[in-house]
C-alpha cells in the first residue's frame, strides 16, 4: 500500500489544480460516487418531515466547499476556507437584509472552526417583523445538494455564523 504524504496536494492523483486568485494552491481531492441506494436513503432521511428542504442533486462527488468554490468538481477541507475568503477578497455582510443571491453563509461547530458553507439563492423580506427569509443551496457531506432555509441544517453541519460576499462595491 502506498503512503500519501500530501493528501489533497499537488502530488495527489485525486486532486485537481485549484488556486485562489492570489495563486495559493487550494488542497482538494475528488471523491468517488456513492451507491444509488445509499444516496436515495440519505435523501429520504434529509427531507422526511422537513417541508422546507428540497433535493436539488443527488451526488457525493464533491463537498459543500467544493460546491461553493470549485464548481462542484472536488472536495475542499474546511481549513482552506479562511485562506480562500482572504485571497479572493470576500467581505463580511453584517446585516442579513443586505445578503444577496450568490453570497455565502459560513457555518461553525466551534468558535472560529468552519464546518459548512452554503450559497444564498434568495433573501425575501418578512413583512411581519422586518426580518428576512434566507434560502440557500448546500451540499450535505456526501448526501446530495439541498435547497433549504439557512438555519435548517443537520446539527453535524454546525450553526450559521457569518455571511460573506465577493461583490465589489
Amino acid at each position: 500500500m502506498a503512503l500519501l504524504i500530501n493528501p489533497g496536494g499537488a502530488d495527489d492523483k485525486k486532486s485537481i489544480d485549484l488556486a485562489t486568485s492570489r495563486g495559493r494552491r487550494i488542497r482538494n481531492w475528488q471523491r468517488g460516487e456513492q451507491a444509488e441506494d445509499a444516496l436515495r436513503d440519505a435523501a429520504c432521511f434529509a427531507t422526511e418531515g422537513h417541508d422546507g428542504r428540497t433535493l436539488r442533486s443527488l451526488t457525493a462527488r464533491y463537498n459543500c466547499i467544493g460546491m461553493a468554490f470549485a464548481n462542484r468538481r472536488t472536495c475542499i477541507e474546511p481549513e482552506e476556507v479562511p485562506m480562500i475568503l482572504e485571497d479572493d477578497e470576500y467581505s463580511e455582510v453584517t446585516r442579513p437584509a443586505d445578503v444577496m443571491p450568490g453570497d455565502l453563509v459560513i457555518y461553525e461547530k466551534e468558535a472560529g472552526e468552519v464546518s459548512h458553507v452554503a450559497v444564498v439563492v434568495s433573501n425575501d423580506p418578512r413583512l411581519t417583523d422586518g426580518g428576512s427569509v434566507i434560502r440557500v443551496l448546500s451540499q450535505w457531506g456526501s448526501d446530495g445538494e439541498y435547497l433549504h432555509d439557512y438555519r435548517d441544517v443537520p446539527p453535524l453541519l454546525g450553526l450559521p455564523v457569518k455571511f460573506y460576499s465577493e461583490r465589489r462595491r
